[in-house]
């Protein structure tokens, strides 16, 4: 079953309510998002959600709690890999920088999420940096006491393993995001906003509320700002998305879904 079933969504068209950070698609403005209530399976998204199996509370307690005041860096891209992290509250912005200086986001994390799992086995450099984006609490867990305690108990080492797998499918998504169109990629990011945030409500609407800025999601896409606001004006026109005084509200959620689908990134539903 979908992540989108999981919520009570289905093919049929649903009312989404999008904040008016969309309607006008300038600089530093903000997609509110809302956590789920109930953490569900992660899937190849972006958008890392809690994990809540007892092998994660045995991980945890293998950590130092710090502080991350937003803006600060968790780690940067090319330094020893000599922890990993385990996030507790707050969020977290893991990005690349490439040769010529810019950016390309790799994934967002929240509370109950692991990041900076490579580097604990093979012992090279980080490949990304980690911002905090809001304040945060995070457990470092330094490599020795993970090597100490998958000794201990090899399923640790494969708990630790599944997330490294998860995150190879995430490696494997932007990759394949390169061969969509702007309009493919734009739609599925925001199946994945859904299929992550998305809260049912009464009166069949599902709304989202988590800030995200509009050139966050291009990076995570690999478009331009001017790019994503083409793209999200153009739903708009088509009657996929609406705007509703300071909201965008997405109508026709079937629409959205059917040029998602052709990404290959979506849960079919």
């Amino acid at each position: 079953m979908s992540n989108a079933q999981n919520i009570g969504l289905s093919s049929e068209s649903r009312a989404v309510r999008v904040p008016a950070a969309l309607t006008g698609f300038q600089p530093g403005e903000k997609i509110v998002l809302q956590e789920p209530s109930s953490p569900r399976d992660p899937a190849s998204s972006p958008f890392l959600l809690p994990e809540v199996r007892e092998l994660s509370r045995s991980i945890a307690r293998l950590g130092m709690e710090r502080t991350f005041t937003r803006g600060a860096y968790l780690y940067r891209q090319g330094e020893s890999a000599t922890s990993l992290h385990y996030a507790l509250t707050g969020r977290t912005r893991v990005f690349m920088t490439g040769i010529d200086g810019s950016d390309r986001d790799v994934a967002f994390a929240g509370p109950y999420t692991t990041i900076g799992e490579y580097g604990i086995f093979d012992d090279q450099p980080r490949y990304t940096s980690a911002v905090a984006v809001e304040d945060s609490r995070v457990l470092v867990i330094d490599h020795a006491a993970i090597m100490s305690a998958g000794r201990a108990d090899p399923e640790i080492f494969i708990e630790i393993a599944r997330r490294l797998a998860q995150k190879a499918r995430i490696g494997c998504m932007h990759i394949m995001y390169g061969g969509l169109t702007a309009r493919v990629r734009v739609a599925t990011l925001f199946v994945q906003l859904l299929n992550a945030y998305g809260t049912l409500e009464a009166n069949n609407t599902t709304r989202l509320s988590k800030s995200h800025r509009i050139e966050d999601l291009a990076h995570l896409i690999g478009v331009t700002r001017v790019t994503m606001s083409r793209e999200l004006a153009r739903f708009v026109e088509e009657g996929i998305l609406m705007k509703s005084s300071r909201e965008i509200i997405i109508t026709d959620g079937a629409a959205l879904h059917a040029v998602a689908d052709t990404s290959g990134l979506v849960p079919q539903h």
